[in-house]
């Protein structure tokens, strides 16, 4: 089907492509390193979320050591994914899902329709994150542990509704909500580590099978693996990091950090509390010249180590995670062979903190349990808003009518009100590993079709041309990540059905 705009047939919202030219700007001059740090430890305290708090300790107390010899691999990959989404937005000042629109219609709106899916579920987060505080308060009282969780997820939602609808700037929402998580949840498993005696008894095991490949061989699964954990095997590997969909997000939070071209393109602010900013309905870009070449290079520079930020913080959490399992968590298993499951998922590692202070160690672990988890939840509902919008945006005659932070902000709502009816139907374990099998097929579609988009495509229409293309360098670790994804994907088919 084909639009038309002021008597002028464009192309086709479902067989065409988005080829709306750039505006031509000049790039802005990087300002420093400290005026730009917050991207990377953003995307760090998303990832600091199931993953981390839940599957990896989950994998590592059931299996031992065997999947440690592949965290570092695991965590790289996702390195060069962040890379060449934030490269598209910082060239162009559009978002990740305007330059899927440019490779196609079909492409972008099927990459819409899935991420929308796995939005429909991120209720299981905050429930995840209200098990703790249901197991903190014991509230509210004669209610069972799911009653009581169900009740704190609701709570907290409402509260999150709030504080998006009230505050200024909604990447500043997210930001400092993402940040406090990220240093709460990495503070407070170093804390444990440090002062665990268990921790210390187990060293000398641990340490040597974060080598890769170490404790494993190349044996992605180990002999005694429980064919009933596929899921969360694959689901560990999307988010040993953001993962999928969640990746995706980075390109709005280097938009809105004002990088590079993105410094053309106007912030989503609350319609209470904040003055509009304009956010066009295409994006900027700049022309090719030595000066030009010079600046994008430092843009990039800034990148490569924002990223690298990001990725290493994230690492280290799991490897904080993973080591106090190891030591606190494992020998239990090995003892009873039991693991816990569904709304336990979180009450589980209380221990972390229990065998070293007690009731007073849990209650700190359930508050730092509640950061790890909730904060997905802020990132998610930040992330349907400019999703639909973005998407919404390539449609010639909506940026015209309707205000970027108009949907943005209708479009939380309705998640919210989505949220507040998801958490009531089903455990949070089951919502996050729906998301997050749904995630690694929407990984493995996108990091193929990178080598198109950012390769090819980007060179092509971009007025400074190859100047923004990746490196090879950048093309061989992108394709072995993509390698690796696909074969994960088709491995957990193989085992699943």
């Amino acid at each position: 089907m084909a639009t038309k705009v002021m008597g002028m047939e464009k192309e086709s919202l479902i067989l065409g492509r988005f080829k709306k030219p750039f505006d031509i700007k000049e790039l802005p001059k990087f300002p420093g390193y400290a005026a730009m740090i917050g991207p990377g430890i953003v995307w760090a305290g998303l990832s600091q979320g199931s993953g981390e708090l839940i599957w990896w300790p989950y994998m590592v107390a059931k299996y031992g050591v065997f999947f440690l010899s592949w965290l570092i691999f695991y965590a790289s990959l996702q390195y060069w994914i962040n890379l060449e989404i934030a490269r598209y937005t910082m060239a162009t000042g559009e978002g990740i899902f305007e330059g899927f629109h440019r490779v196609h219609r079909i492409y972008g709106w099927a990459m819409f329709i899935m991420s929308m899916i796995v939005m429909l579920w991120v209720g299981g987060y905050v429930s995840s994150g209200a098990t703790a505080l249901a197991a903190l308060t014991k509230f509210p009282a004669g209610w069972d542990a799911a009653g009581q969780t169900r009740f704190w997820a609701e709570v907290a939602i409402i509260v999150i509704w709030l504080i998006f609808i009230l505050g200024p700037v909604a990447y500043k929402v997210v930001e400092y909500v993402e940040i406090l998580a990220a240093f709460i949840s990495f503070g407070g498993m170093l804390i444990a580590v440090l002062l665990s005696p268990a921790v210390a008894k187990v060293a000398g095991e641990f340490f040597p099978a974060l080598i890769p490949w170490y404790a494993s061989g190349f044996n992605m699964l180990p002999q005694n693996f429980d064919a009933k954990d596929m899921n969360i095997f694959i689901t560990l590997i999307a988010y040993t990091g953001a993962g999928g969909f969640w990746n995706l997000l980075y390109s709005y939070w280097v938009r809105d950090k004002n990088a590079a071209m993105a410094a053309h393109i106007g912030r989503v602010t609350s319609p209470i509390t904040g003055e509009p900013e304009p956010i066009p309905g295409v994006g900027v870009a700049f022309t090719a010249s030595p000066e030009a070449h010079e600046e994008w290079k430092k843009w990039m520079t800034w990148q490569w180590i924002e990223n690298l930020i990001g990725v290493l913080m994230n690492t280290l959490t799991i490897v904080l995670t993973t080591l106090l399992t190891y030591a606190v968590l494992r020998p239990e298993y090995l003892a009873t062979g039991k693991l816990p499951s569904g709304f336990k998922l979180v009450v589980y590692q209380a221990e972390w903190f229990g065998h070293l202070w007690g009731d007073v160690g849990r209650g700190i672990l359930y508050i730092v349990g509640f950061f790890f988890l909730v904060d997905a939840y802020v990132t998610a509902l930040d992330g349907a808003g400019r999703t639909v919008a973005s998407n919404l945006y390539t449609v010639p005659g909506i940026p015209e009518r309707v205000e970027y932070r108009k949907i943005y902000y209708w479009v939380v709502t309705i998640f919210t009100v989505i949220g507040m009816i998801t958490v009531l139907l089903e455990q949070p374990g089951v919502l996050v590993l729906l998301t997050g099998v749904t995630n690694m097929l929407i990984m493995v579609i996108f990091t193929w079709v990178f080598f198109y988009q950012n390769f090819v495509l980007l060179p092509k229409i971009h007025p400074a041309g190859k100047i923004v293309r990746p490196s090879w360098i950048v093309f061989i670790f992108l394709l072995i990540s993509a390698i690796f994804f696909t074969y994960s994907f088709a491995l957990y088919l193989e085992v699943t059905f």
